[in-house]
C-alpha cells in the first residue's frame, strides 16, 4: 500500500509540474505573439518615415512622364521602405497565426469565425505583398513612362482591394471577441471601425480625382485604423501574458 501511495503522490506531483510547465509555455507563447504584433507595428511606423510621403505620389491623373520621373527621385528611400514594410507584414502573419490559436480555443467547434479570421489575414497579406512587389519593380530601374504609370495604378489598385479581406478578417475577430469575451470588447469595436474604413478604401474605384479615389487621401488615412488595431491587440495580449504569469506563480 505504501508503494501505491508513493506512486500516486509522484504521479500527482508530475501532473502538477506538467500543468505549471504548460502554464509557463502559454505565457511565453502569448508574449511572443504580442511581440510579433508590436514588431510589425514598429516596422510599419519606421517604414512610413523612411518612404517618400504617400500623399505626394502622383495620382492616377498624373502624366506617365511625371510618374516615371517620380519613381527615380527617391528610389533608395522607396526600396528601403518596401523592404521594411514587407518584413512588417511577415511579422503580421506570425501575429495573426498566434492570435488565431487564441481565438480558435475560445470558439466552439467547428470554429468557422476563427477560420475566416485566418484566411482573411492570409489573403490581405498576399494582396499587400503583391502590391509591394509591383512597387519594387517600378523602383528597380528606369521604366518607360506608359509602363510606369500602369504599374503605379496597379500598385494602388491592389492596396485598395486588400481592404476587402482586411474587413473580413477584422469583422470575424470583432464578432468572436464580442460573442465569447476572449479579449477586451473595446478591441472589437476598434476592429469594427477599421472594417468600415477598409470597405471605404475598397470603394475607391467608384470615383476619380476626389476623396474616394485611388489618388485621394482615403488611401493614406484608412490604413491607420488597421495599424491601430494591431498595436492595441498586441498590447492586450502582452498584458494577458502578464496576468497568466501571475496566476501561474
Amino acid at each position: 500500500m505504501a508503494t501505491i501511495d508513493a506512486s500516486v503522490q509522484v504521479a500527482r506531483a508530475s501532473a502538477g509540474h506538467g500543468e505549471a510547465r504548460g502554464a509557463w509555455l502559454s505565457v511565453r507563447a502569448t508574449r511572443l505573439v504580442a511581440l510579433a504584433g508590436l514588431g510589425s507595428f514598429a516596422l510599419i511606423a519606421l517604414a512610413a518615415f523612411v518612404a517618400p510621403p504617400l500623399w505626394s505620389a502622383p495620382g492616377t491623373n498624373a502624366s506617365p512622364a511625371r510618374v516615371a520621373s517620380y519613381l527615380l527621385e527617391d528610389r533608395g528611400r522607396t526600396v528601403a521602405s518596401l523592404y521594411i514594410y514587407s518584413v512588417a507584414m511577415g511579422l503580421f502573419l506570425c501575429f495573426t497565426a498566434g492570435l488565431w490559436s487564441w481565438l480558435h480555443q475560445a470558439e466552439p467547434a467547428p470554429q468557422p469565425l476563427s477560420a475566416v479570421f485566418a484566411f482573411g489575414a492570409i489573403a490581405l497579406t498576399g494582396l499587400i505583398l503583391a502590391a509591394f512587389a509591383i512597387a519594387g519593380v517600378m523602383s528597380y530601374g528606369p521604366q518607360q513612362p506608359a509602363f510606369a504609370a500602369t504599374l503605379s495604378d496597379l500598385t494602388f489598385a491592389l492596396l485598395a482591394l486588400s481592404g476587402i479581406p482586411t474587413a473580413v478578417c477584422l469583422a470575424a475577430y470583432a464578432t468572436l471577441v464580442l460573442r465569447y469575451r476572449c479579449l477586451p470588447a473595446w478591441t472589437a469595436w476598434l476592429a469594427f471601425l477599421a472594417v468600415d474604413a477598409h470597405l471605404l478604401i475598397a470603394a475607391s474605384f467608384m470615383s476619380h480625382g476626389s476623396f474616394l479615389s485611388l489618388e485621394g487621401t482615403v488611401i493614406v488615412a484608412v490604413p491607420a485604423t488597421f495599424f491601430a488595431w494591431i498595436l492595441a491587440t498586441s498590447l492586450v495580449l502582452w498584458r494577458a501574458a502578464g496576468a497568466r504569469r501571475s496566476a501561474a506563480l
